[in-house]
């Protein structure tokens, strides 16, 4: 993979966020300084320079791995550096704040499992090992204009050819989060993403995920679990994904 340029983007929290800690007065009661930047708008700003780089062949056989280190904040500006495939992102402060991996191809994953599953009467406190409920969603070209905008992501090949960001396919695998678990506020903290095909506008996008495991991390909650997109049938995104889906008081 050509190495891309340093990338520059400024980290935004998009108005759909819907988890409250992407609200200033939430997040603070948890020891941050303000509302977090959601990791999928993160990750999602993160492709851009990868997709840049390697051309739009990479949504279909692509690798990234992203773990999110430090909080980001609304309005930083954030550089992306990617050196010999290791993947550095940092604040204006020079911190580091996300770290990864990424290749212009990968191995494709294994699947098994990962089909599907009836959705529960409803959300459960705490997850367990074993399969999530899957989850359908009608996604129109529209919806995935109003993410570019909010995202600001440069490229046009989305638009030009109605191929959903892969920040949106990220938002599919959250999803499979917030239908199966009661969540209050919660933090996306990894995400090791393989791209399997292009996701074409409109689609009925499914997603299928199986709970690998659960545990604590610090004063927190930890729940990792593997899911697959797919597009009308066709899979289009593997991700083994880490989230903090229940926080401890910082006091």
């Amino acid at each position: 993979m050509d190495a891309p340029a340093p990338h520059r983007f400024v980290a935004h929290v998009i108005e759909e966020a819907q988890n409250k800690i992407h609200d200033d007065d939430v997040a603070r009661r948890f020891g941050f300084t303000g509302a977090l930047v959601p990791g999928v708008e993160l990750f999602a700003r993160i492709t851009t320079p990868l997709v840049q780089a390697e051309g739009p062949g990479w949504l279909s056989r692509g690798r990234v791995d992203v773990r999110f280190r430090r909080p980001v904040y609304d309005g930083e500006e954030l550089l992306v550096e990617v050196a010999d495939g290791a993947l550095t992102v940092t604040g204006p402060d020079g911190e580091v704040r996300c770290l990864g991996s990424t290749a212009p191809t990968a191995e494709r994953p294994d699947l098994t499992g990962l089909v599907e599953v009836p959705p529960a009467d409803r959300p459960v406190a705490d997850p367990v090992v074993g399969p999530f409920g899957s989850v359908h969603e009608d996604v129109p070209v529209e919806q995935n204009e109003w993410y570019l905008d909010a995202v600001g992501e440069p490229l046009a090949l989305y638009r030009e050819n109605a191929w959903a960001h892969p920040g949106m396919l990220v938002k599919a695998v959250h999803r499979l989060l917030t239908r199966n678990v009661d969540l209050g506020p919660w933090i996306h903290t990894a995400s090791d993403c393989r791209f399997l095909g292009v996701a074409q506008l409109p689609a009925r996008v499914t997603s299928h995920g199986r709970v690998t495991s659960v545990g604590r991390r610090g004063r927190h909650d930890e729940v990792r679990y593997d899911a697959l997109v797919l597009a009308d049938g066709e899979p289009v995104l593997h991700v083994a994904h880490t989230a903090l889906y229940r926080l401890g008081s910082s006091g």
